[in-house]
């Protein structure tokens, strides 16, 4: 089966052409996966919302500091949110439910001590400039 010869006209007009975005533009592109990454804190899965590689992501944020310091501060607003509702939940506790026949019967609170014992660590666990000493160490 032998295809027509197609000529240079032909090719340029069919052609794609170069530099002219087929998808969304980087920026709004990033500003999507900024604000995914805000809301979820995952890079895997805000990346596949923004329709960008990982690899891509990585490029960027090791290139432009202006990216990176966003998506950092994206990752700690989740992680700030994170802990605030792992220190009321630590607090409150988590609400069970008690079914008998199919019927709610009673209800209370559980306490995770887990949790509480990660969330104490974790406020405990500052870091800090100061060296430990270790025996034999007398520096500081």
């Amino acid at each position: 089966m032998d295809h027509p010869r197609q000529n240079v006209t032909e090719y340029l007009w069919t052609a794609p052409q170069v530099g002219k975005p087929r998808r969304r533009t980087n920026l709004r592109r990033r500003v999507t996966f900024l604000r995914e990454l805000e809301k979820t804190g995952s890079v895997s899965y805000s990346a596949a919302r923004a329709g960008i590689d990982r690899r891509t992501l990585y490029r960027w944020r090791d290139a432009d500091l202006r990216f990176r310091e966003r998506w950092d501060r994206a990752l700690q607003l989740r992680e700030d949110e994170l802990l605030d509702r792992g220190y009321s939940l630590a607090r409150t506790g988590v609400p069970r439910y008690v079914f008998r026949n199919g019927i709610m019967t009673a209800t209370y609170r559980r306490h995770d001590e887990r949790l509480i014992m990660f969330m104490l660590n974790r406020t405990r666990a500052q870091p800090s400039d100061r060296r430990i000493a270790v025996r034999g160490d007398d520096t500081f």
